[in-house]
Order: C-alpha cells, then structure tokens, then sequence
C-alpha cells in the first residue's frame, strides 16, 4: 500500500470521528458526569405538630465529600419536595438558595399534614443529593368549647360569636365568656372574621 493511499485513509478515519463527536459519540463527552459525593446533613422540618395557619421551619447542611472530610459545598440552588397524606407524592414546593456554607433555614406555612424533604439536583461536579423525610402535623386551628365556659387547652382563645370578638386568658372578659368557637392562635381568629378584646 502506497503511503499516498495510507494517509488518505486515516484522514477519512479522524474525519469521520470528528463527525461522530459532534453527534454526541466518542468517549470525549462535552460534559462530564458529576464525580463528587454530596449530602444533606441534619435535616430537620418542625415543629411536629403545628396549628393551621403556622410555619414550620426546615434546616439542613448541604456538604460535599473532600478525601475522607465532608465540607460545605457553597451557595446551591435546592428543591423542596412535600408528600401530602392521601395526595400525589413528593410534590416539587419551591426552589430556594442555600448560604455561602450550604446552610438551608427556611420557613413554610404548610395547609395539610405530610412529608417534608428537600433535593439538590446533579450540578457540573457534584452528585445528586436528598435528605430523609420529616412528617408534620397540621393541626386544625378552630375547635369547638369543651363545656358552656370553657376551651380546650390547645385552642384556648375564646370567640363571642354574636359580637365576633376574641378574648385571650389574661384579658378582663375572658373567665365570663361563653365561647362558640375556640382558637389555637389569633390569625385563626381575624381568618373567622373576629377582632380583639380591647380591654
């Protein structure tokens, strides 16, 4: 084979790979897959049981595997998931940005009980993480009196029902008044249309 017709052929060949690269082929890839390890580190959602109309707070540490160590990863944009009882599972909420330390402190005013749990999606370098799943109880905010005189202990503002005023333990009517309506927190309360004891 003459030398002519050798270099011919290789350069028909590195052609015809450069074409297949620039399809996507070939074990030189454009991007390359994440390589390091990531975590959600102390995960946490609570209080466990919070009254409708609360927030809930959600922490964690985002870090990222460095030799035997585990380090903070930097600012990274995380996924909050929630599970509702009886619903679709693992419902993408919001997206929100960790600290400069990959710290995530965030607050959620959940309207059902389920699960919480927060993701980082593959970046460039780093692998997908998730943590583990943190139940909260939605509690209902309104109750109705447990006697003629009295609320109970977990919904303790009572409401006047023909006036539409709400009165806290402590305030001047409250021991006299005979509640319709009872509840856990005062935003329950001005949400039914109540305003507050002046006095």
């Amino acid at each position: 084979m003459s030398l002519r017709v050798h270099s011919v052929r290789i350069g028909v060949a590195a052609l015809a790979i450069a074409a297949l690269a620039s399809l996507g082929f070939g074990t030189a890839s454009a991007t390359a897959a994440p390589t390091v390890s990531t975590r959600a580190a102390g995960f946490s959602a609570g209080p466990a049981k919070v009254y409708l109309g609360n927030s809930i707070t959600l922490k964690t540490q985002f870090q990222r595997l460095l030799g035997k160590n585990w380090v903070k990863t930097g600012t990274l944009s995380i996924a909050v998931y929630f599970d509702p009882d009886g619903v679709k599972p693992n419902a993408l909420v919001r997206t929100v940005k960790t600290t400069t330390s990959g710290y995530l402190n965030i607050k959620q005013v959940p309207s059902v009980s389920g699960r919480w749990s927060v993701r980082l999606p593959a970046t460039g370098s780093l692998k997908a993480a998730s943590s583990s799943q943190w139940y909260v109880q939605v509690l209902p905010a309104v109750a109705k009196p447990i006697s003629k005189n009295s609320c109970p202990a977990w919904a303790p503002i009572k409401g006047n029902k023909s006036s539409h005023i709400y009165h806290l333990p402590g305030q001047r009517f409250y021991k006299v008044t005979n509640p319709e309506l009872c509840f856990a927190n005062e935003t329950a309360a001005v949400k039914a249309g109540y305003r507050k004891s002046k006095v």
